[in-house]
């Protein structure tokens, strides 16, 4: 009986330190400075402001909690002069069709919109092609912010 006991306590603790159970400790994405995205007019709103830091990802996804923190930094340190948004591909599928998303995280920086396409920020300068812009995985804030002043610089 102590036995059956321990086990139940031992495995109890287990699953809440990995973040199976205990949802407010990494379970949950809590994006508290990004913007959570729903539709498509959001983000074209925001880019009349500026460019678009784009995270889309999804709560299951540990690399996608990782990245929540960075991304919060980014929009802290970027406030008015980019935002900072995100997606969850799980509440957002018909969004995540739209940007051909097939791996999580995936983020860009989005510039502008011409001709009814969106302008990414990639490495060597514009695209009207996201795959060539994006960032695929847990990316660092240092390649983020640099991604971003590059679209910062190009829309002043």
């Amino acid at each position: 009986m102590k036995k059956s006991i321990i086990l139940t306590i031992l495995i109890g603790t287990v699953l809440v330190l990995s973040g199976c159970l205990g949802q407010n400790n990494g379970g949950t994405i809590v994006d508290s400075l990004a913007i959570h995205v729903t539709n498509i007019s959001q983000i074209n709103e925001a880019l009349t402001n500026g460019p678009v830091l784009l995270k889309i990802g999804a709560q299951w996804c540990q690399p996608c909690r990782d990245q929540t923190p960075i991304i919060d930094a980014l929009a802290g340190e970027y406030a008015g002069k980019a935002t900072v948004m995100y997606i969850d591909t799980d509440e957002s599928p018909e969004l995540a069709n739209f940007f051909n998303i097939y791996s999580i995280p995936d983020l860009c920086v989005i510039v502008s919109v011409e001709n009814g396409q969106y302008v990414y920020m990639a490495e060597d300068g514009t695209s009207t092609r996201r795959a060539s812009a994006r960032f695929l995985g847990l990316t660092d804030k240092q390649t983020l912010a640099e991604r971003l002043d590059n679209a910062i610089e190009l829309n002043k």
